[in-house]
């Protein structure tokens, strides 16, 4: 009996034991533990020059490039070409059936034979009427029919020789060349194929060499574009959709004089310095013009960034503190963000916010980052 009183004193000298150090713990960690600082991650703000630019996307096309299109109408008779093969200007690319101008040609050549024909005779009767006239053997009237029939022979002549000079342009039409060098596109037609004069386009030379990116700048970016230009040349770099990295440089060199009513925006034209064998005509790419720098900027990292119902802010240390300050970010650029606000440089803002961080709490730099 004795012992089995000992061991129930000893259990419960243990409990009260056990219970004591959790309830000591907790009070020191209660003690303690709001005055722990939070680790935390940070970047100091930069103030320096900052680029202005605008991205926009764009479609590369040759700098020079020819619709082919057929000037007479007629059944493709000959393709001398393949598509891709390189041309001279004058070079035949198609032929077409010259067989019905031909025949109109020969028409117009008996007509006009014809017509030539009238008119020396009616020069000739005209002549030996003339001196009758003088001597009134003969009317009036009847020397004024003599003069008409001459006018009227001459302009059946005059209509002959034209309808002779269109067969024959036809004829020469109908062996379509190439007006410029370069290098032949999609073909759209076969031998058998009727086309027609003025229709769909045959193919297309695009000129070796440039190339230029067609894109539009928006009514709100317009502006600033603007005012670069008035202070020189715009460059511009050329990256493909898939990556970052420049493929090509080039230059403004066009702005439309007004807005593009179905896009609302101001088309441009920027032409590339050389032709990247990594770009072709009727790519899409990102083109971004260079109009100058912002001088003593503040950037921070994009990370830095935080974003409420009221607007932007940061995280930034001072005395010790995560101290919130609100910023308007004015421009972004490659994961960095040119921001307005009570911010020095050199200050560090944190890129990293951790769970239990509050305004006001106490942190510690980890480190700092560039």
């Amino acid at each position: 009996m004795k012992m089995r009183i000992l061991l129930v004193v000893v259990v419960l000298g243990l409990m009260a034991g056990v219970a004591y150090r959790i309830q000591y713990s907790a009070s020191g960690d209660k003690k303690g533990g709001g005055d722990r600082a939070l680790s935390v991650r940070t970047v100091p703000v930069a103030v320096r020059d900052f680029p202005r630019v605008i991205d926009l996307p764009g479609t590369l096309e040759a700098a020079q490039q020819v619709a082919i299109v057929a000037q007479t109408g007629g059944t493709v008779l000959r393709q001398h070409v393949q598509e891709g093969d390189a041309v001279r200007a004058g070079q035949v690319l198609f032929s077409l059936d010259s067989r019905p101008a031909q025949a109109r040609i020969a028409q117009s050549q008996a007509t006009l034979a014809g017509a030539r024909a009238e008119t020396a005779d009616a020069v000739q009767k005209l002549d030996r009427l003339s001196p009758l006239m003088k001597s009134g053997y003969i009317s009036r009237q009847e020397f004024a029919d003599a003069q008409l029939a001459l006018e009227s022979a001459r302009a059946r002549a005059g209509t002959a020789r034209a309808e002779l000079e269109a067969a024959q342009l036809d004829v020469a039409y109908g062996q379509i060349r190439a007006p410029i060098d370069g290098r032949v596109g999609r073909i759209a037609v076969r031998p058998g194929t009727l086309v027609q004069a003025g229709g769909t386009p045959l193919t297309t030379i695009l000129a070796p060499g440039t190339l230029d990116v067609r894109a539009s700048v928006s009514q709100q970016d317009w502006p600033e574009l603007a005012a670069a230009r008035a202070h020189g040349k715009v460059t511009a770099e050329v990256f493909r959709d898939t990556d970052r990295t420049v493929r090509a440089k080039g230059e403004l060199v066009f702005v439309d004089s007004q807005i593009d009513a179905t896009t609302g925006a101001v088309p441009i034209k920027v032409r590339l310095a050389g032709a990247p064998t990594a770009l072709l005509s009727g790519q899409g790419v990102r083109v971004r013009l260079l109009l100058g720098v912002e001088p003593n900027a503040k950037v921070v990292p994009e990370a830095a960034l935080q974003h409420a119902q009221v607007g932007s802010y940061v995280y930034v240390v001072r005395g010790g503190k995560a101290v919130v300050q609100t910023v308007n970010v004015t421009r972004s650029l490659d994961g960095e963000e040119v921001v307005e606000g009570e911010l020095h440089a050199g200050e560090p803002v944190l890129i990293e916010i951790p769970q239990r961080l509050k305004a006001g709490s106490k942190v510690k730099l980890e480190g700092t980052h560039r």
